[in-house]
Formats: structure tokens, sequence, C-alpha cells
């Protein structure tokens, strides 16, 4: 006569109660670099998992890489913890982001972590991005468009920006502040026979650092880069000693000949 185990000796071999770890902090998702519109998604998403699970807080862990704009991995991160308490409507104490660390590979991290319990991710300091450096470091780079210009438009769901825009230097400024040695660089570039030159554009950026964060302007440096294919905006960190970095236009001025 064959003997059965109890169902409820049968459920608890399938499904073993998690550990405290597990039931404290649980990996919602992870990705690397990825279209806008698809990260709204995924942080609709967690906004889901935030809302059905009230005991727990989330965390955007974020992981740059010293060589690829660690600038930009921190501005998005930042950008989603906004997009999670602007649009999605998160209490701003229920949701925040974090620096994970150097990696070979950008890469972001949805964390929903029970209330009182340590997240499985130790924050790295980011003034260590620059220990050791000898040359300049491209921080940030991202396009950027003109205001009135007829050819180009803000799309909501694109990375370009307004030089001026609100908040867009704000880790920048914040990098300088953490160290008083190091100098900033702001490269810009334009396009062939469209509105706005370089230096203009430069100033413009420099100009909106000024007036949204508490950096003495003697440490960072304007410069006109020349012609692209598309307007852009670089920021560099210059580290003591170094000499500034040198534009890379790609795109050769047209002279009118003389008559």
């Amino acid at each position: 006569m064959k003997k059965f185990l109890p169902s409820i000796l049968l459920l608890s071999l399938f499904h073993a109660p998690a550990s405290p770890q597990q039931r404290a902090a649980r990996l919602i998702d992870s990705f690397g670099n990825i279209e806008l519109s698809t990260l709204k998604a995924i942080l609709d998403n967690f906004a889901i998992e935030l809302q059905n699970n009230p005991d727990s807080k989330g965390y955007i862990v974020f992981y740059p890489v010293t060589n690829k704009f660690p600038g930009a991995t921190m501005r998005r991160a930042r950008a989603s913890l906004n997009y999670m308490i602007t649009t999605r409507g998160m209490d701003a104490s229920r949701v925040s982001f974090m620096n994970g660390g150097l990696r070979d590979e950008v890469r972001y991290e949805l964390w929903l972590v029970t209330t009182g319990a340590d997240l499985p991710v130790k924050p790295f300091d980011i003034a260590l991005l620059m220990a050791g450096a000898k040359t300049p470091v491209l921080f940030d780079s991202f396009p950027v468009i003109e205001h009135g210009d007829p050819e180009e438009r803000l799309y909501e769901d694109s990375d370009e920006f307004y030089p001026d825009a609100k908040g867009l230097y704000d880790i920048f400024a914040d990098m300088l502040r953490r160290d008083p040695s190091l100098r900033g660089c702001i490269i810009a570039y334009a396009r062939p026979r469209r509105r706005g030159t370089d230096r203009q554009i430069a100033a413009r950026a420099k100009l909106a650092l000024a007036k949204s964060n508490a950096v003495d302007l003697s440490r960072v440096v304007a410069l006109g880069g020349g012609l692209r294919k598309e307007k852009a905006v670089e920021l560099w960190l210059v580290p003591p000693g170094a000499d500034l970095p040198n534009p890379t236009p790609n795109v050769r001025a047209r002279h009118r000949r003389r008559r």
C-alpha cells in the first residue's frame, strides 16, 4: 500500500518559506542603457510594486562606468527618481537613488526593501571617481537644441535638452563641490548654419550652472568646440595640474569666398 505525504507537507517542499533577507529586499528589475519610453514603462511597474507593498521602500541603484559618461548614468537615475515622485505620485520618503559603484558596463537596479531593513548594496563614494586621475574625465555629454529654432523641437521622450534647462548641471556641480581641487570645463558644439554658435551655447550652459548651483565659477571654463553634425554640450572634470581637454569638432566650417 502506497503512503502519501500530507498535502501541507507537500506544499512545504515546493514552497519553502523565504529567508529574512529575501523578505527584506527584492530585486524588481535590472537593465542597462535603454530607450526613455521603455524606462518609463519599467518605472511604472516599479511604482505599482511600491503601491502594493506599503511597508517597503524603493531604491534606484545605478552603476556608472568611469570612461563612459558617468554623469549621464547619475543624471538618468535622478531623472527616474523625479519621475517616480512627480509623475507617479510616490511619496519622496519612500523612494531614493544610490550609487552602487563602478562597473564595466552601465547598469541600473530597482530594489524593493522592507522598511527598516538594509539594502543589499553598499553605497559608493562618487568622490572616488577621480581618485588618481591625471587627465581630464568626460563626465557627461548630451545633445542640445535652441529656443526658437523652427527646425528643431524638444520631444518629451528624448534625451535632448535646452542648454539652460533647470537642474541639468546639478550633478556636475555636486562633483565640483565635493572636490575643491577639481576644475570644470564646458565644451559646446554648434551645427552648421543653425541658430546659436558654439560659444553662445557654452556661455548659456555656464550661466545656468551659476544660477542653480553654489559653485565658484572661477573654477569653470566655457569653450566653443566648433561644429558638429549635432549640437552638444560636454562636461569635463579636470584634475589638478592637468591641461584642459581639446575640443573635437567633426564638421569643417565653410568660409565664403571674397569677391
